[in-house]
């Protein structure tokens, strides 16, 4: 299978843009337009790498690219990576999770490929009002709630082990398949990939039972009693 034009990915060193040498810069603007308005605002704000390959971009392809992330998606280029620069890269059973490139006419994507052993940040204690935790290397599991006003960002699965009652992204680099688990689920917003829902506002009580929020083959996120994977 051909290697995807524009690729999303996050490393240790933060989130990276990687693109095909051979191609067109008019097609990877396209293609980066494709890809960040399938995944939303919620990387807004961050900074990120191009990882160009053997590729040699002139300083106006550069300038482009670097004017079409910061300012139509908010994004800051810290980095250009090439093949002198890229350093080591993961093992395979060390792989990061990453989202498949999407276009417009794709749906939910089910990556029963990814690998069974993901990075996962362990945060151990609970999240304020106005506290944002965001990693794009892999999953989210928080021994403690999730306050209002708090924000939760994942590449992969988050999982709560409390109450989770502030704004929760899993699959943030696109993946549809990743899902947000809790012990009581009563987020302001739940997102997974590019879906975005609400909880009922008639909903009070904690829940007996641990919920997962998940995207069906509808296209919608629905959350029900948690009974395993």
């Amino acid at each position: 299978m051909s290697r995807p034009i524009v690729e999303l990915k996050g490393y240790r060193d933060g989130l990276r843009l990687i693109i095909d040498p051979a191609a067109p810069i008019e097609e990877i603007e396209s293609l980066i337009r494709v890809r960040m308005e399938n995944l939303g605002d919620s990387l807004a704000g961050i900074t990120m790498n191009i990882d160009v390959g053997s590729r040699s971009l002139s300083d106006k392809e550069l300038d482009r690219l670097r004017t079409l992330l910061h300012e139509t998606y908010g994004l800051e280029v810290k980095q250009i990576i090439d093949e002198s620069n890229r350093g080591p890269q993961p093992k395979e059973n060390r792989r990061i999770i990453s989202a498949p490139a999407l276009h417009q006419d794709e749906h939910v994507v089910n990556n029963s490929a990814l690998t069974q052993r993901e990075e996962t940040l362990l945060i151990r204690n609970t999240l304020r009002s106005g506290q944002v935790e965001r990693f794009l290397e892999g999953n989210i599991i928080i021994l403690g709630d999730v306050n209002p006003g708090a924000e939760i960002t994942a590449a992969g699965d988050i999982i709560v082990l409390g109450t989770l009652r502030g704004i929760a992204h899993a699959g943030a680099l696109g993946n549809t398949s990743s899902v947000i688990i809790a012990l009581n689920l009563m987020p302001t917003q739940l997102r997974i990939g590019r879906f975005i829902t609400r909880p009922p506002s008639g909903k009070q009580k904690s829940q007996e039972k641990a919920e997962i929020a998940r995207v069906t083959g509808e296209n919608v996120i629905i959350v029900e009693e948690f009974n395993g994977l």
